[in-house]
């Protein structure tokens, strides 16, 4: 099969999957604590995982304590504070029925995945980069904003408008992380333990916040929810893109996501939109996701990385070039 089909198509439909998500998401987050959520969207998924797990337990034993620190710090980063961030700024966009800011700016994404390469994987960052890293932000400025001038005030649009970009930045940190996992754990023996250690996480996080919601307040409906998060937008989406993400580089797989806000959009302006109405976009809104779109794909196609040759293919081509000898 080729590559692409193996790697990038695949991050692409987990993207697909993510922006489905919104469709099963607005429900509980109506009556639920977002916190409340994660926990139990990862409780729900982490059952649906156990085949997995059970399989990776003689890998797990082979764990050294860096391989144990990235995991936890991936379900920290990733799993529970990106989500919490995320759900947090869909709940409050759903008060002013805006289904796309939220899940726009968050694919602000690979602009972070870049600087964090750069930043840890000491890959270089061109000047051609940041000028477009710059036309991003203001895309996303757009979005969000349109034309209009903004009053700095923690309600309404500010507030969703950073906490999305909050959510942004950690699920860019956790794809820098998850390559470095993968390269210990195989796509599901890595999807099983990240939903593990996420439950007490954000088991944590909900007592912390005084966000506890017993299992017995949970409607026979919502639970269905979490079961169908799990089955598509959770844990199965989580482990198609590991299988991609194994073998795409990680400044790839965060362009391939770009699928997230292509199928947000075709939700939000169609009668799916699971606020009401499809919602109208002003033009300086259109203007702004143009923008934002163009500037990150241009960001992408000057960023990839050139493909490496093999050592022994690279002498089998210089061997084969030389003249046969007839003597």
């Amino acid at each position: 099969m080729p590559y692409f089909f193996r790697g990038p198509f695949l991050i692409m439909i987990a993207a697909m999957l993510w922006a489905l998500d919104g469709l099963l998401r607005s429900q509980l987050t109506a009556s639920i604590p977002s916190t409340a959520i994660v926990f139990y969207e990862h409780l729900v998924g982490f059952v649906l995982l156990l085949p997995f797990f059970w399989r990776a337990l003689p890998k797990v034993k082979t764990l050294h304590r860096a391989d144990w620190f990235r995991l936890i710090l991936l379900t920290i980063v990733s799993s529970v504070l990106g989500t919490i961030l995320f759900t947090e700024a869909f709940a409050r966009s759903a008060v002013s029925y805006d289904f796309i800011t939220p899940t726009l700016l968050q694919k602000l994404q690979p602009v972070f995945v870049v600087l964090l390469s750069a930043i840890l994987l000491r890959e270089r960052v061109t000047w051609r980069f940041i000028g477009l890293a710059i036309l991003a932000l203001v895309g996303s400025y757009m979005v969000t904003f349109g034309s209009e001038s903004v009053s700095l005030s923690w309600s309404g649009k500010e507030i969703v408008f950073l906490l999305s970009i909050g959510a942004a930045l950690a699920w860019g940190s956790g794809t820098i992380l998850s390559k470095k996992i993968l390269e210990k754990l195989s796509f599901s023996e890595a999807t099983s333990l990240r939903f593990l250690l996420a439950i007490p996480i954000s088991a944590i996080a909900m007592l912390t916040l005084n966000h506890g919601y017993s299992p017995v307040e949970i409607s026979g409906a919502s639970w269905l929810r979490f079961v169908a998060i799990g089955l598509t937008t959770g844990a199965a989406a989580i482990l198609i893109y590991y299988r991609g993400l194994r073998i795409t580089p990680a400044k790839v797989s965060t362009f391939a996501e770009l699928m997230f806000p292509v199928t947000s959009i075709l939700i939000a302006v169609t009668a799916l939109n699971p606020f009401g109405a499809p919602q109208p976009i002003s033009f300086g809104q259109g203007l702004g996701i143009l923008i934002l779109i163009v500037s990150i794909l241009l960001i992408g196609t000057s960023e990839l990385p050139a493909p490496k040759v093999k050592e022994s293919e690279a002498y089998e081509g210089a061997t084969q070039s030389e003249p046969v000898s007839t003597t």
